[in-house]
C-alpha cells in the first residue's frame, strides 16, 4: 500500500477536503474521496488489476494517485461541486473588450491563484537507520512553472516517540531542493517521514511510511 495524499482547499467560501489512498494488492483501487464539512460530496475510483498483472510498479501506481488527486482539486476550482455546476466560459463577463483582452485577464486571473505542487523526484523509500538524500521540485499547478522560497520541513514521527525535524531548507530560484537526511533507527512501532512546504501561507504536506530493516529481507 502506497501513502496518500490529502489537500485542503478553499473555494467559494467552502473549505474542501482531498483525500486519496491505494487501498492495496488485496483490493487494487485508486480511490479519491471529496470532504465538505465532515460528509463525502464526491468521490472517485480507479482499479489497477490489470497493472499486477505484469508486477507491482510502485512508481507507476504513485503516479496514477497524484494525477487522479490532482484532477480532482482541478474539479473543485472549475467549479464543478458549485451549486450552479460548472459556469461557461465568459459567464457574467459584459464588456466592450476583445475576446483576446478577456482571455488574457481570464489567464492572468488563474495564474495569480496558481497552486503549490510539489514533486518528490528521491528517494523512492525511507529505510529506518539508513542515510537518504531528499530531493524535491516545487511548481505551480496550473503553469507548472518552478516555484522558488518555498519554506520546506521534513519530520519524523512516530508511535513510540515525539515527532522530531530531520532537515528544513528552501526551494532554489528553478523550484529545487535537496536535503540530506539521517533516517533514525526504530526501536519499536512504526513511524513515517513527513515533508511539509509552505508559501504564501500555502501548505503542502506528503507523507511516506518507514521501512523497518527487517522489511527488506
Amino acid at each position: 500500500m502506497i501513502t496518500g495524499y490529502n489537500t485542503d482547499i478553499e473555494h467559494d467560501g467552502r473549505i474542501f477536503h482531498i483525500q486519496t489512498e491505494d487501498k492495496g494488492r488485496s483490493n487494487p483501487i485508486i480511490e479519491s474521496l471529496i470532504y465538505v464539512g465532515g460528509e463525502i460530496l464526491a468521490s472517485r475510483r480507479t482499479p489497477y488489476a490489470d497493472l499486477l498483472e505484469s508486477g507491482l510498479d510502485e512508481k507507476l501506481i504513485s503516479e496514477k494517485m497524484e494525477a487522479q488527486h490532482h484532477r480532482m482539486i482541478m474539479d473543485i476550482r472549475q467549479g464543478k461541486y458549485d451549486p450552479g455546476g460548472v459556469k461557461p466560459f465568459g459567464a457574467g463577463i459584459i464588456s466592450d473588450r476583445s475576446f483576446e483582452e478577456v482571455v488574457l485577464d481570464y489567464l492572468e486571473t488563474e495564474l495569480q491563484s496558481d497552486r503549490l505542487q510539489v514533486e518528490v523526484d528521491s528517494p523512492r523509500e525511507f529505510v529506518e537507520g539508513d542515510p537518504a538524500v531528499l530531493a524535491l521540485q516545487a511548481r505551480g499547478e496550473l503553469s507548472s512553472l518552478p516555484v522558488g522560497d518555498v519554506q520546506v520541513v521534513v519530520e519524523f514521527i512516530t508511535t513510540a516517540d515525539k515527532p522530531r525535524v530531520l532537515a528544513e531548507g528552501k526551494t532554489d530560484a528553478a523550484g529545487g531542493l535537496r536535503i540530506p537526511l539521517a533516517i533514525p533507527a526504530l526501536e519499536e512501532g512504526n513511524a513515517a517521514v513527513v515533508v511539509r512546504a509552505v508559501v504564501s501561507g500555502e501548505t503542502v504536506e506528503l507523507k511516506w511510511l518507514v521501512r523497518k530493516t527487517a522489511d527488506r529481507r
